[in-house]
């Protein structure tokens, strides 16, 4: 009786009038840009991140330019039959451009490809040193992805809040590092920081900044 009961019958008129009435307006995977002074801008990703569900998110710079790139786990499979599996990503990296614009990378380019129920997705510091990216899947295998590029791993201090970073060509970057990851992922505090570097301060939670040397 309840599969086939209206809203009246399970939530009469009289016990909905003080209810408060929602609607989603956005559909849009995006990120909000911080354009300062307390003002922030919601923008949509790239068409491609729009094909199928965003779940596991590492943002990094991963080809050491001084922007941020993002790297997602994607996919669903636990949708209602009659809807049919998100299944149209098999991971995805989007390559930061410095102007808060995203390029999407091709698998080639990338060398990310996550072809399951994709889900966690976090960085780690293997003992050699090196960057790892791990991918979860919902009965699945796990995914390590080791990063080609050559850079400087800083373990972050349980107060470290961000680095900012000089590069020799005189561009600057600010990199956050935060306790929290994104969906079912934690991560390892550090910063990992590009050869092209000339100088890296970093600054905790009570303001106090201090310099790092760089090998």
């Amino acid at each position: 009786s309840y599969s086939e009961a209206t809203m009246d019958k399970v939530l009469p008129v009289e016990k909905r009038k003080d209810a408060v009435k929602l609607s989603a307006n956005y559909m849009s995977s995006a990120y909000i840009q911080n354009d300062g002074n307390g003002h922030f801008t919601l923008k949509a990703l790239p068409v491609q991140a729009q094909l199928s569900i965003l779940n596991g998110i590492v943002a990094d710079d991963f080809d050491g330019d001084g922007n941020m790139d993002v790297a997602f786990n994607t996919n669903d499979y636990g949708t209602d039959p009659t809807v049919g599996r998100y299944d149209a990503l098999n991971g995805l990296v989007l390559k930061g451009d410095g102007n808060g614009g995203f390029i999407p990378l091709s698998i080639l380019q990338s060398g990310i490809y996550i072809n399951g129920n994709g889900k966690g997705l976090a960085k780690l510091r293997s003992a050699d040193g090196s960057y790892l990216i791990i991918a979860t899947q919902n009965r699945g295998p796990v995914q390590v992805y080791k990063s080609k590029q050559e850079v400087n791993i800083i373990q972050a201090a349980p107060a470290d809040m961000y680095a900012m970073i000089s590069f020799a060509n005189g561009k600057k970057q600010k990199m956050e590092c935060s306790f929290g990851s994104s969906f079912l992922s934690q991560g390892s505090r550090f910063f990992s920081i590009p050869v092209n570097v000339k100088s890296i301060s970093i600054t905790d939670i009570k303001g106090l900044t201090r310099n790092v040397l760089l090998k």
